[in-house]
């Protein structure tokens, strides 16, 4: 007697053929959701420009419950902060690696506490929810040794956009003036300058990044 063997796909053999258009359309959709936003590029930086961070400002420039920054340095940190989230529309990919200073990062704090306009300006510019990521533990070695890289990475992509050094600088970590309580701006893009924080782009509740994924 001799044994046959089935060749047919398993498929054929359940009796009914694989949904190849959802699978496609779940891969799709998860790809879609791993980046900062599906918006248009254009769109969502004129959105970021647009934002009224008035009351962000009046927050850190309150010397009891906020930072007591001057005026003149809360404009400045504004202007860093919309220039960070500019710059993770600009670069997607890279988004997960770019640094932020510490007062730009404090800045981003205080919007974030204010919940409800926050959630509000992140879905009407990007159309989704923008998650912050500490970091959590003792920075180790390595920890340092890839801040260091992620920082001179960061200061090549604000390069790219703002030339030489100088403005780069500027541009990350705002004008060189001094707030009564204000760590000093005009820092250079450093590791040991940078928030120990960043933005996570999440994806079904994971971060997409080359570490997490």
């Amino acid at each position: 007697m001799q044994l046959q063997c089935d060749n047919r796909p398993a498929w054929t053999v359940q009796g009914r053929p694989p949904d190849l258009s959802r699978e496609f359309s779940r891969k799709q959709e998860a790809l879609m959701q791993a980046r900062l936003t599906t918006k248009p590029e254009q769109e969502v930086i004129a959105g970021i420009q647009a934002l009224n961070l008035e009351s962000v400002k009046l927050r850190v420039m309150d010397p009891e419950l906020g930072e007591g920054w001057s005026r003149e340095y809360a404009d400045s940190i504004e202007i860093a902060y919309k220039t960070y989230l500019t710059m993770l529309v600009k670069y997607q990919d890279d988004a997960e690696d770019i640094l932020l200073a510490e007062d730009v990062d404090e800045f981003w704090h205080t919007h974030i506490l204010q919940t409800m306009k926050y959630e509000d300006d992140c879905h009407s510019v990007f159309g989704k929810f923008l998650h912050h990521q500490p970091h959590i533990g003792e920075l180790t070695q390595a920890d340092h040794e890839k801040r260091a890289l992620l920082a001179d990475k960061t200061l090549r992509l604000y390069q790219q956009e703002f030339g030489n050094e100088q403005d780069s600088n500027v541009a990350w970590s705002g004008v060189p003036v001094r707030g009564e309580k204000a760590a000093v701006s005009g820092v250079a893009i450093r590791g040991v300058n940078a928030a120990v924080s960043g933005v996570a782009i999440r994806a079904e509740g994971a971060a997409v990044s080359g570490v997490a994924i």
